[in-house]
């Protein structure tokens, strides 16, 4: 599973359209806290993890860890 930690610049990512489609005008954003996965966690779970992101336009999201990247490995 991903992990994230608070000041990682990150992107988020989806294949899905619809999902990525509201951050184009986001990205990058700014770790402010997370969420470690649960031990039990699969790709699949609920529990896999999540991320407090201040996005580059001023919102900020909570989001699942498997939608984000680092920024600087695009």
């Amino acid at each position: 599973m991903k992990n994230f930690n608070p000041g990682d610049i990150v992107n988020f990512y989806s294949t899905v359209a619809s999902f990525q489609k509201d951050y184009h005008v986001r990205n990058p954003g700014l770790v402010l806290a997370s969420r470690k996965a649960s031990s039990t966690a699969t790709k699949m779970s609920y529990d896999r993890g999540s991320a407090y992101v201040l996005w580059a336009n001023g919102d900020m999201t909570k989001e699942h860890m498997s939608y984000l990247e680092l920024a600087n490995e695009e």
